[in-house]
């Protein structure tokens, strides 16, 4: 069996403690078996699967056209979700799915390491936080390594660090990191600008809207902080939750509302200029689950689109908000650690079940289901395979997974247009696969494998 579960994975609150002593526009206003668990634990990590009913199709919808806009060359992704509404849309890159280059000398995962940041890339960087919390400049280009920085704690008892997120801002990048703090580091040379001691680890990715950042740490505290020199301008302090995803979750951010998960299950839409709560909804959903798939955090970041607030959790609850009032618009039964895709009138998600779908966006009707492989071994059900993504790409849908593929689908129906195997996974974890989403940047797809290995596909 492969110890390679992970993203729709849960890292246990005592991993955590061990890991660190302090432990496109959107205006509402404005119109397995036991095997698989003891596998996963020897890595620190159980394997995340829900009972909810897989979806189907709704007939009415059978002869619907899946139309969508042009795909847009992205020159920019900043933060995670590539803008601060998280609203990734059509973009362009990897039509055909060759691998242009391949950057090696990141850190990957481990028993005792984790890698839960996807890169982010502007002005011809390519930005990545590797397992041992060092961050990565890379030439978009070439694949080339242009400097690097070795975050460290400000506490020296501090070992190691889980987590962390990336930001692009002008000229500055800025980190969160698990070992307590935000920084802002110069983006060509790496200098650190500015460095934010907080109580807690930040284990999520920081949102950028115009002169702030908005973060959440690792027991539910929410930082509104200045974008020029640090600041914490205003905080909230969600229900504390200790049993956490392994992820780098986001906030999204709008001119009026900013949104953020929480690993109590809540949702909380605050504005974004003093704290004020707007409305909250949790996500958390009764019924007949496994124990792992009850955790009540919350994964995938929101989208903020058209006045609604798409938000989703692997318990079992995928769902449109209404962005003024909080009320629920739709739900569906769907479990995802991943952010959903947004296009033109269609929304387009990979559920922990490996259940590819499009739904009608505005009213929640599914319009097809496709069920990717979701395990390697199909017969005895064994050695379970995760998807991350889908990225929305040059009219096709990608997806990467834990047995080392991207693969390309077919918005319109679902069907598998292209497949490639990039890493082969070895039995017992080696050369672990893909648990985190791809991005586009200047017509090139990028994947950051397990083992740290950055790929650059064309």
């Amino acid at each position: 069996m492969k110890t390679q579960l992970k993203l729709g994975a849960l890292t246990l609150s005592a991993l955590l403690l061990a890991s660190c002593s302090t432990i496109d526009n959107f205006n509402p206003f404005s119109g397995g078996g036991n095997d698989d668990v003891d596998t996963v634990d020897r890595a620190g990590r159980i394997a995340m699967v829900s009972a909810v009913t897989e979806l189907e199709p709704d007939p009415a919808l059978v002869a619907t056209a899946i139309i969508l806009p042009d795909a847009l060359r992205v020159d920019a992704w900043s933060q995670a979700g590539r803008v601060p509404s998280k609203v990734t849309g059509h973009v362009a890159g990897g039509t055909e799915l060759e691998v242009e280059w391949r950057w090696t000398r990141g850190e990957g995962a481990d028993r005792n390491h984790a890698l839960t940041v996807p890169p982010v890339a502007a002005n011809g960087r390519i930005f990545v936080l590797d397992s041992r919390q060092t961050v990565h400049a890379i030439d978009a280009e070439t694949g080339r390594s242009l400097w690097d920085v070795e975050l460290e704690s400000d506490h020296s008892r501090d070992s190691r660090a889980f987590g962390g997120g990336l930001a692009v801002a002008g000229d500055k990048l800025i980190v969160s990191s698990g070992f307590g703090f935000v920084a802002a580091l110069d983006a060509a040379t790496g200098s650190e600008i500015w460095h934010r001691a907080t109580e807690a680890p930040i284990t999520g990715s920081p949102s950028v809207l115009g002169e702030r950042i908005f973060i959440v740490s690792n027991n539910n505290e929410f930082f509104a902080m200045s974008l020029e020199t640090g600041e914490i301008q205003w905080t909230d302090q969600a229900i504390a939750e200790t049993a956490r995803v392994l992820s780098s979750p986001s906030p999204a951010a709008v001119d009026d509302v900013v949104v953020t998960p929480y690993s109590s299950g809540e949702v909380i839409a605050y504005l974004p200029a003093n704290g004020r709560r707007l409305w909250t909804d949790s996500l958390t959903r009764a019924g007949r689950f496994t124990p792992i798939s009850a955790i009540n955090d919350i994964a995938s970041r929101p989208v903020l689109n058209a006045g609604l607030v798409y938000a989703s959790s692997q318990s079992g609850v995928l769902a449109a908000i209404d962005g003024r009032s909080g009320t629920r618009v739709w739900e569906l039964p769907f479990g995802t650690t991943q952010a959903p895709v947004i296009s033109g009138e269609f929304l387009f998600a990979v559920g922990v079940n490996g259940q590819l779908i499009c739904v009608e966006a505005i009213t929640g009707r599914v319009v097809w289901t496709e069920q990717l492989p979701n395990f390697e071994d199909m017969e005895d059900r064994e050695d379970r395979i995760s998807y991350a993504g889908p990225l929305l790409a040059s009219n096709r849908l990608v997806t990467v997974s834990s047995d080392g593929r991207i693969s390309a689908y077919s918005p319109q129906t679902g069907e598998l247009i292209e497949e490639q195997q990039l890493i082969r996974v070895g039995r017992f974890g080696a050369d672990a696969g893909f648990f985190l989403e791809p991005i586009a940047y200047n017509d090139r797809i990028l994947v950051l494998a397990d083992d740290g290995t950055l790929f650059s596909i064309r």
